[in-house]
């Protein structure tokens, strides 16, 4: 989420949902800047929103921090064909998942991209639907998703 943009998703969703935070996802090893020209964009939003009676799965007071911090894709797990701009790590995707989720609950991913947070829902044993209107990075998702599905079939 843009840090431009979070004032107008607040006013968007803040009258349909009980509560609208936000967690920080700090990259420690953001993409450089070729010219010195401001801060590198080594932090990003993600927006939370949930309805009353929503339960969290907080083990401890360390789950409960709107801060994880964790490279951005780098290696096997960065798609290089086709190559998503903005790929998140499983491990950030995880994370929320594991926290907001329970085994078997539906993880709906709206800007799918290339599948991240499907093949992190299907790791924890959660159900997965995911939208995305570029058709070469749907295919990518697909692919991906098919293999994870596989994959979890082996063991």
């Amino acid at each position: 989420c843009s840090y431009n943009l979070i004032g107008k998703w607040h006013e968007a969703f803040d009258p349909e949902f009980d509560t609208f935070q936000f967690m920080v996802w700090h990259k420690t090893n953001p993409p450089p800047k070729v010219f010195k020209a401001g801060f590198l964009n080594s932090c990003e939003l993600i927006v939370c929103m949930w309805d009353k009676g929503h339960t969290w799965n907080f083990g401890n007071q360390k789950d409960m921090h709107n801060f994880i911090e964790t490279p951005i894709c780098n290696g096997p797990e960065r798609l290089k064909e086709p190559h998503h701009p903005t790929q998140k790590p499983i491990k950030v995707l995880e994370h929320i998942i594991k926290i907001a989720s329970n085994k078997g609950d539906m993880v709906f991913d709206p800007f799918m991209g290339v599948g991240s947070t499907g093949v992190a829902a299907l790791n924890l044993g959660r159900k997965f639907i995911g939208i995305e209107i570029d058709e070469k990075y749907f295919k990518a998702a697909e692919k991906r998703l098919k293999n994870s599905a596989s994959e979890m079939k082996l063991f």
